[in-house]
């Protein structure tokens, strides 16, 4: 039988993915980068790569979106060889592939892992063979779970190098008001590193000058919010004040105002949210959950991008 050798290669594209909820902080992350065409290959097989990649890190105990795309993960495909086996009621086309992954830090180009492996499939034409030989691509294999092991013992190891450094920056951005980009900042770095309680002490500090820079103005919402009788809206501005907040006692003020005002269920929601305020632990925890939402925030409203010719040159 006639060998063909084709390869695949990628497009120059640019392609923006970022974490979707808060999450995937402080999880060890990979965006999985995908171009948006493959010569040779359909949406439909295109997608069920994606898909097998996306199963592979997550197999693994990864997000498979990248909070900042720092780290990514993405593939290149080959086809080696096509043959067209003769015999029974019709001719099976037989594809011998590879798939190999790479891991990539995005910053400095610098390849953390990579692996190669075969895959066979077969149909009844070309364009079936390669669907089946994707469908095979075996996501828990234990040699896909070193690879991804060793990528992300490499982006551990990158952090824990690199912890002073975005202190360091966190607090000047802080000094600067640049509150959300310092906390997008310090979530980027994983539990896994030995310095995360610290990252997560200077989150708090850098929320709480954060809620003294927005105290004024949710204090003057609140009481425009109250002056046009919408206490719901009331009750829900006076609630994100956080207690360290300079304005916090005047936010209690207000609050008993609007006690009088308000019905019996939204009176319960607020008595809750005064147990949280003194409980040290929940207190605690409603602010990492704050935190992380600001940083996602933060991160959805500046997408970075990834270009292919970058990236795998």
């Amino acid at each position: 039988m006639k060998k063909l050798f084709i390869l695949f290669t990628f497009l120059n594209v640019t392609l923006s993915i970022f974490a979707q909820s808060s999450s995937d902080i402080g999880k060890i992350a990979l965006s999985v980068i995908m171009p948006e065409n493959v010569d040779g290959l359909d949406v439909s097989q295109l997608s069920k790569l994606e898909t097998k990649i996306t199963e592979i890190v997550s197999s693994s105990g990864l997000a498979a979106s990248g909070y900042n795309n720092n780290f990514v993960i993405y593939p290149k495909f080959a086809v080696y060889e096509t043959n067209v086996v003769e015999g029974g009621m019709q001719n099976i086309t037989v594809t011998t592939c590879e798939i190999s992954l790479f891991i990539k830090q995005v910053d400095n180009n610098i390849l953390f892992s990579s692996i190669s492996k075969q895959v066979k499939g077969s149909g009844n034409n070309k364009q079936t063979s390669l669907t089946n030989a994707i469908s095979k691509i075996p996501t828990k294999d234990t040699q896909f779970q070193s690879f991804i092991e060793t990528g992300k013992n490499k982006i551990v190891q990158y952090y824990e190098s690199k912890c002073e450094d975005i202190i360091s920056k966190s607090e000047s951005l802080v000094k600067m008001q640049n509150y959300e980009e310092a906390l997008g900042l310090l979530q980027t770095v994983p539990e896994k590193v030995s310095c995360y309680s610290k990252i997560q002490e200077k989150s708090i500090e850098a929320y709480k000058a954060y809620q003294n820079q927005k105290c004024s103005t949710q204090i003057q919402e609140a009481k425009s919010a109250f002056a046009a009788n919408d206490y719901n809206l009331t009750l829900e501005l006076l609630s994100q004040i956080d207690p360290s907040a300079i304005c916090f006692k005047e936010s209690q003020q207000l609050m008993k105002t609007v006690e009088n005002k308000i019905d019996t269920e939204e009176k319960k929601q607020w008595d809750l949210q005064m147990k949280i305020y003194n409980d040290a632990v929940s207190l605690e925890k409603q602010r990492i959950n704050a935190i992380k939402e600001i940083a996602v925030a933060y991160y959805k409203s500046k997408p970075s991008s990834v270009n292919y010719s970058y990236i795998i040159k």
